[in-house]
């Protein structure tokens, strides 16, 4: 019987800063071209090259700012901060996204957040709008490793104190959703559809 629901964070529950939320971060520090708001964004919020190590905990935040100095003009320098330490309620809700979690709380699930997050914006999200939904969190910046690896799924097992079989993980990357499967969570590929997680869940048996 399914119990509990494992949500990830970024395009899923809220926007990406990759997404409009970041470009509108990016305004907001005063970049208005845009040219050069597609290049900044394109350069503090890449996610090979610096958004993975950071949530893994690999790259420090000091020194991911140092290395952006290096790649943005000096023009940009004052900039950099802003951007790359905004706070993680400038990512907005995806639509429906607090009617879902209300619909399963109100209905006696447990739910959970399961992302690939950075430490500053982990620290972060207790204060979060959504946060007193949740039963418990777990970020990858703070056990050392991401999805979709089998160590990242155990330890959140583990921690939420909750079986496999009886959990439902939505993620918007299908190899994330994957990984999840692969230690016998049932999972859904999310496609920015609130409803269609919601008919999921609901029609999932055992």
């Amino acid at each position: 019987m399914i119990k509990n629901i494992l949500f990830d964070f970024g395009r899923t529950l809220v926007e990406h800063p990759e997404d409009g939320a970041g470009r509108r971060i990016i305004e907001e520090s005063g970049i208005k071209n845009e040219q050069d708001i597609i290049r900044v964004q394109k350069i503090i919020f890449n996610v090979e090259k610096y958004l993975n190590r950071l949530d893994e905990n690999s790259l420090e935040r000091e020194e991911y700012k140092k290395l952006l100095k290096f790649e943005l003009e000096e023009r940009f320098h004052q900039a950099i901060p802003l951007i790359a330490d905004y706070n993680i309620n400038k990512l907005p809700l995806l639509k429906d996204t607090l009617y879902m979690l209300k619909k399963l709380k109100q209905d006696g699930y447990r739910l959970f957040i399961t992302s690939n997050l950075d430490l500053l914006h982990a620290s972060q999200m207790e204060n979060h709008e959504i946060a007193k939904y949740f039963d418990g969190m777990v970020f990858s910046s703070q056990i050392g490793v991401r999805k979709p690896f089998r160590e990242f799924f155990e330890t959140a097992l583990e921690k939420f104190g909750v079986n496999a079989e009886e959990c439902i993980f939505i993620d918007d990357l299908k190899e994330n959703v994957d990984g999840g499967e692969r230690c016998g969570i049932k999972g859904f590929v999310f496609n920015d559809n609130a409803q269609e997680a919601i008919d999921f869940i609901y029609g999932t048996k055992g």
